[in-house]
């Protein structure tokens, strides 16, 4: 059973038993600690092309992508077709759509011809018919954020109860994961830390704050994941973006959240800063990428389109980026300590 939180609703949904409970600190897995899997970084060029998708037994897999709608171009259609061979190989039961949905400025209304040309049309394997639950990016504000939501009630896969909410799915016996889905660009704009010219209109962050703490405090769940579309570290211009930071960095370490994953920036990051129990994966390569530069902290970053696949167990999350020709380019294990 899915369990929905929105506003502080509860809303349950029909689903396959799964569901998400204490502080964890995750590390990296070294490759005598667990075979199949290599410590964090970034895999010679001979292995890519060999290394083959581990598909953990039992695991609770899931995709992660961002930066995406651009009505099948920019590699968009070419990453769709490999994250229905990774879903198909995982079983993965969910995706999660990270912003940006909706190249250039968003949709419109529930019946924009983009639900078509940039979703339906090129997410239309059978193994991507899933829940895809779903995070609103500045340019979706540049259209009408509200129809994103609305096509919830029309669509029997697109999760997007409220602009922020969260969701458990049940990892094993006794074993929850919640993953909580914020609206970033209401913190963006208020302060005008980035740059961008996106209208963020009826908009409450000291409720979003709010509510995210409430939530955070009452969970239960042994995993939880933070989801928002801007990210913390990694942005192109930028070491850190203030606003986001400032929101995110002491909540994961007081709650004990395992990752925060992001989109926004056009490219797959894997970052780890100095001390931090906290990883933070950004994943923003499912069309268009941009190229970039390392910083400190960072174990792994591409500028290939891709996405993230996910597999979480019990004790440990799996981590391997996928590149748009189906190469593997990239894993790492984190384990509960």
């Amino acid at each position: 059973m899915h369990h929905f939180e929105s506003g502080g609703e509860l809303v349950r949904r029909r689903v396959v038993a799964r569901t998400v409970t204490s502080a964890i600190a995750l590390a990296i897995v070294a490759e005598v600690a667990m075979p199949l899997l290599i410590s964090a970084r970034l895999l010679p060029a001979q292995q890519r092309d060999t290394m083959q998708l581990v598909a953990p037994s039992g695991a609770l897999s899931f995709i992660a992508m961002g930066d995406w709608g651009r009505e099948g171009e920019f590699n968009q259609r070419a990453v769709a077709a490999q994250m229905a061979k990774v879903a198909r190989r995982l079983d993965a039961a969910f995706i999660l759509a990270l912003g940006d949905n909706f190249y250039p400025n968003g949709v419109q209304s529930v019946n924009d011809p983009q639900w078509r040309t940039s979703f339906e049309d090129v997410y239309s394997a059978h193994s991507l018919h899933v829940d895809w639950y779903v995070a609103l990016g500045n340019h979706d504000y540049d259209g009408n954020p509200q129809a994103q939501v609305d096509y919830s009630q029309i669509s029997r896969r697109w999760r997007l109860p409220a602009r922020y909410y969260a969701f458990r799915e049940k990892v094993a016996d006794g074993v929850d994961a919640e993953f909580f889905v914020l609206d970033t660009s209401p913190f963006i704009t208020e302060s005008g830390g980035e740059p961008q010219t996106h209208e963020v209109p009826h908009t409450d962050t000291t409720a979003q704050r709010k509510w995210l703490d409430s939530a955070l405090t009452a969970s239960t769940a042994k995993w939880k994941f933070i989801v928002g579309h801007h990210p913390v570290y990694g942005h192109r211009l930028y070491p850190v973006i203030p606003e986001i930071e400032r929101l995110l960095v002491p909540r994961l370490s007081k709650y004990g959240v395992a990752a925060y994953i992001s989109g926004h920036e056009h490219r797959l990051q894997h970052i780890v800063p100095a001390g931090s129990v906290t990883h933070y994966f950004v994943s923003g390569a499912a069309s268009e990428t941009r190229p970039g530069g390392t910083m400190p902290g960072a174990r792994f970053v591409s500028s290939r389109s891709g996405f993230f696949a996910m597999s979480l167990t019990r004790d440990s999350l799996i981590v391997q980026a996928v590149d748009y020709e189906g190469r593997l380019l990239y894993r790492a294990a984190l384990i509960k300590r």
